[in-house]
């Protein structure tokens, strides 16, 4: 080490032991100040700390509230927890200040000061023009560090009717939460338990303020629609109605070419246009330029046609339908996937309908040299519009049938396996042409593994080497290492590849990716032979017993002549 950084470590170490000096006396001067005027202050460096213990219950008392406080709107009252500070030659921070119930707060420097009724902003200045009283150069500034709680009612048929308690600032939502739920735990608080109750009115709620004034809320819009003004702020003494809906309550419904048809409770004032947004908006086929509007008048509807610069302003009236009209030369988006033992997979664009499998190909480049071209298959997409005409649905195709419960059951595991899935020839160009593609159709090709699977009861079950191996069914059982005990030689199938096909093996040529199946004696059956075995043996048991019975008896008979011509 040089002499020049051994002289600089001494200087840091000097400094250090003087600065350590000087906040401990600063500190006992302060300790000692503190003693006298009963005020407990802390220091770091140039800056006194504060900290009021009943703002700190209260604050650890009170809910904290959700979102930003508004300073110029928030209006500040008992139970409201303040925090000051004071910018001058030595800071001041006074942390945990409570606006007590007569609207003061009372701290150790500046003394008792009237906040209540005022903003936040309101009460900063008076707080600065109190502080610039005290200190000559001074900079205040005022932090709402926890919101005071504020009393409503709830009134209706949920859980936990009467007199409730939140944060201030919180919503008509939270308030309906915590009725419903009986306690505001904000994990368990989601919107899926309004949007999932039909029971009660969450669009048409009704407000009663202290001051005899009334409003409304819509939940509903609120949530799917995200309008914040129909999910107002909840004000100290209101009285908030919940009411339950009945099969008679007015409903209106919007459907057709929007992403989310639905029918829900009516709410005076709907328009056309909050209908859309509940609904999602609009589909990629809709006609934006006009609605329909049917409305029963007395034995009749009338239909209406509104364009779409009066769907904002156009009042709907109770159990009105609206209907979205589709755009039929519109061109919809469309898109198909091919992926697997192809050149280029991916998602490719196709026309609804009109595009076939054999486009779909020839947009992927081809197979590869490793596919198994009679494995691959399509898979609808499953969705309404592509649903196909000729769906099977075993409930409906049941009750006319005269099938039994078992018959039953099995038509439907067979309507589940294949759902969506269209066996396609790769091989075959005219039947590629022919399949038409709808969006979200995929196409797969397997991999040619060029393998046969042998299972079921034989020894050794798994994949086995298709080349250089004789087509023989019989080749592959022998190496899964032959029948197991309770094979049943009789019932062996070849499962194809691809359309799952089942052959005996005389029906049909091994090709790879092939499975061979070798069933199992029914456990019926097989318990049936082996009584039958141990029955066949009991009354082989009982002819020998007999003819030994026999043999016995004449040998006695036999016996007994010879002992009496003796004698």
């Amino acid at each position: 080490m040089s002499r020049f950084q051994r002289i600089l470590l001494l200087f840091i170490g000097f400094a250090v032991a003087s600065s350590a000096s000087s906040l401990m006396a600063q500190q006992s001067d302060q300790n000692s100040e503190s003693k006298q005027t009963g005020v407990q202050f802390n220091q770091i460096f140039n800056t006194y700390y504060y900290q009021d213990p009943m703002g700190l219950r209260i604050g650890s008392e009170v809910l904290a509230a959700d979102g930003i406080i508004d300073p110029s709107s928030y209006v500040l009252g008992p139970n409201d927890v303040l925090s000051i500070e004071i910018v001058a030659n030595n800071n001041l921070v006074l942390r945990a200040i409570p606006v007590n119930s007569q609207g003061d707060i009372v701290t150790p420097v500046l003394g008792t000061i009237q906040v209540g009724g005022l903003t936040i902003d309101q009460a900063k200045l008076k707080i600065q023009n109190k502080s610039d009283q005290v200190f000559r150069s001074s900079e205040v500034n005022l932090t709402l560090e926890r919101a005071k709680h504020i009393s409503f009612y709830v009134s209706g048929d949920v859980t936990s009717p009467g007199k409730h308690t939140l944060p201030a600032f919180s919503r008509i939502f939270d308030a309906i939460l915590l009725s419903l739920n009986g306690s505001y735990d904000k994990d368990s608080l989601n919107a899926s338990q309004i949007l999932r109750n039909n029971n009660y009115s969450f669009r048409n709620i009704t407000i009663l303020h202290a001051d005899g004034s009334e409003s409304k809320a819509d939940l509903i819009a609120f949530l799917k629609a995200g309008h914040t003004s129909r999910n107002p702020r909840i004000q100290l003494g209101d009285q908030i109605k919940l009411r339950t809906l009945s099969p008679r309550s007015p409903k209106v419904s919007i459907s057709g070419a929007v992403l989310k048809p639905q029918e829900i409770e009516y709410s005076e004032g709907d328009t056309p246009n909050l209908l859309i947004e509940i609904a999602g908006g609009l589909t990629s086929k809709a006609d934006a330029s006009k609605a329909f509007i049917y409305r029963l008048q007395g034995d009749s509807v009338n239909k209406m046609e509104i364009t779409s610069s009066d769907w904002q302003d156009f009042v709907l009236e109770p159990n009105d339908r609206v209907v979205i009209p589709v755009d039929q030369n519109k061109q919809v988006a469309a898109s198909a996937r091919i992926h697997g033992e192809v050149r280029m997979p991916g998602m490719y664009p196709i026309r609804q309908g009109q595009s076939t499998a054999y486009d779909l190909l020839q947009y992927s480049e081809g197979l590869t040299n490793e596919a198994l071209p009679s494995a691959a298959y399509l898979q609808r997409a499953g969705s309404i519009e592509n649903e196909a005409p000729n769906k099977l649905n075993p409930t409906i195709i049941g009750r006319t049938s005269d099938q039994i419960q078992q018959e039953s059951e099995y038509l439907e595991l067979e309507s589940q396996v294949s759902r969506g899935k269209v066996f396609i020839n790769l091989n075959d160009t005219n039947q590629l042409k022919s399949v038409k593609l709808f969006d979200g159709d995929r196409i797969f090709v397997p991999r040619d593994e060029n393998t046969i699977f042998v299972f079921g009861q034989v020894n050794n079950p798994g994949y086995y080497p298709a080349e250089g191996v004789s087509s023989d069914t019989y080749d592959y059982i022998n190496q899964a290492g032959g029948f197991a005990l309770a094979a049943n030689k009789e019932r062996i199938f070849i499962i194809k590849a691809g359309s799952n096909t089942w052959y005996r093996p005389e029906e049909t040529e091994l090709a790879t990716g092939d499975r061979i199946f070798v069933d199992r004696i029914p456990y019926d059956e097989l318990n049936a032979q082996r009584t039958y075995e141990t029955q066949r043996d009991q009354v082989k048991n009982s002819r020998f017993q007999l003819i030994m019975t026999g043999i016995t008896t004449i040998t006695g008979i036999i016996t007994t002549y010879v002992a009496i011509k003796n004698n």
